[in-house]
């Protein structure tokens, strides 16, 4: 029986080798599409962001003898380009002419003599990306106006303007490197696990099996004296062995570039540009490795089972890439899910949940944590989904009515 599986699973590797598409799918595609993806996605939205920090807003002030001190802080304020228009104000900023209006209304000197409170009206679009720079640049100068009001009514009152000192708020983050490096790898490096465990092996799945239907190479197989359980086991393991290929090149060209590209850059805690920055390490600690790995591997199991039984029960190969297509989306979806849910505090249960246990042990182990508890019940649970879905698999192997249903 064993030397029967290794056969099987020698020839269709062989192949596997041999198909252009699948090398492609299994090799090529994880070995560059995943540095492309997401350090070049990471950078470009570096430059995004810096470029948008650096832009120049432009913006209609109006009502500017309201406020001659105010006005002039406003007009001297860098990255803020006062414009004069013809239009209605309110309309270029639907148009997109400008970022922003700003209005000081009037008697607003008046008010602030009489220490009255009063508004400062800022109209803008906000799926205008601009106007948020704004916001900003307004609020820090009225930030310092405010203060310098304050300081002239003390100083009229002949009180000590320090009494005008505020408590500041100075974040300090006892997160290690490592942690903090365990935490960014945990939102990547699962949901890349999972998307690769299914894309890596479904070309080999869907060719063993509906691709033998199209060839008429699946009557002769089954003429052999060879158990059916054997030959599903035989393109099981050769299924699985693709996959796990592509998910080691995957991970591995992605954390290479990963260390390569020197990272993501400092991860910012405040929001403060320059405030809260904290050095991020990517390290993997060997235990943690091996953990992934064994993991990495039973998801596999479980995910070639499933294509399998799916692309077996398929007439063609076009037919059994329409099928595993809605179940991709089934499995990504809930582990996309999970993965973006800030702070969600899984229960123990979670952890039998198929491909999403996965994430989430997944999440837990990069940061340093180890509860044994769920480690062991979602490597049982893997297990026992892997073997359900080969007996499926075995079950529609044994029925011709479904091989080769018309």
């Amino acid at each position: 029986m064993q030397k029967n599986i290794i056969t099987i699973c020698k020839k269709e590797l062989k192949d596997t080798v041999r198909d252009r598409r699948t090398l492609v799918a299994m090799v090529l595609m994880p070995l560059l599409l995943m540095p492309v993806m997401t350090i070049g996605m990471f950078k470009f939205m570096e430059k995004i962001m810096e470029d948008q920090k650096n832009q120049t807003v432009k913006i209609v002030l109006s009502g500017e003898e309201n406020s001659s001190q105010l006005s002039g802080m406003i007009r001297s304020r860098e990255k803020l380009e006062i414009v004069q228009i013809d239009k209605d104000a309110r309309e270029a900023v639907i148009d997109e002419e400008i970022d922003a209006v700003i209005v000081i209304p009037e008697g607003f000197q008046e008010k602030i003599e009489n220490e009255e409170a009063v508004n400062l009206e800022l109209i803008r679009k906000s799926t205008n990306t601009k106007s948020e720079n704004v916001i900003f640049i307004i609020s820090a100068i009225t930030e310092v106006y405010n203060s310098q009001i304050l300081q002239e009514r003390f100083s009229d009152q002949s009180i000590n303007p320090a009494v005008l000192s505020k408590v500041t708020v100075v974040p300090e983050d006892v997160a290690t490197e490592k942690e903090t490096g365990g935490f960014v790898l945990g939102f990547l490096i699962p949901l890349f696990i999972v998307m690769w465990s299914i894309m890596g092996g479904q070309y080999t799945a869907i060719d063993v099996s509906a691709g033998e239907k199209e060839r008429k190479t699946l009557e002769s197989l089954l003429l052999t004296p060879v158990k059916r359980a054997e030959i599903v086991i035989g393109k099981f393991l050769a299924v699985s062995a693709v996959a796990l290929v592509s998910v080691v090149i995957a991970i591995g060209s992605f954390y290479v570039a990963l260390l390569y590209a020197g990272g993501l850059g400092p991860m910012n805690t405040t929001g403060n540009a320059g405030v809260g920055d904290v050095a991020v390490s990517f390290s993997i600690d060997p235990q943690a490795l091996a953990i992934l790995f064994v993991v990495s591997i039973f998801l596999i199991l479980m995910f070639s089972a499933i294509i399998l039984s799916i692309s077996i029960f398929a007439k063609s190969f076009k037919e059994a890439q329409n099928y595993i297509g809605p179940s991709y989306l089934v499995v990504i979806l809930p582990v996309v899910l999970v993965n973006s849910i800030p702070g969600f505090e899984p229960t123990f249960w979670y952890f039998a949940i198929p491909a999403v246990n996965a994430v989430l042990l997944f999440k837990e182990i990069l940061i340093g944590t180890y509860d044994w508890g769920h480690i062991l019940l979602t490597l049982g649970s893997l297990i026992i989904y892997s073997a359900v879905a080969i007996i499926i698999a075995t079950k529609i192997y044994s029925k011709e009515s479904v091989l080769f249903r018309d």
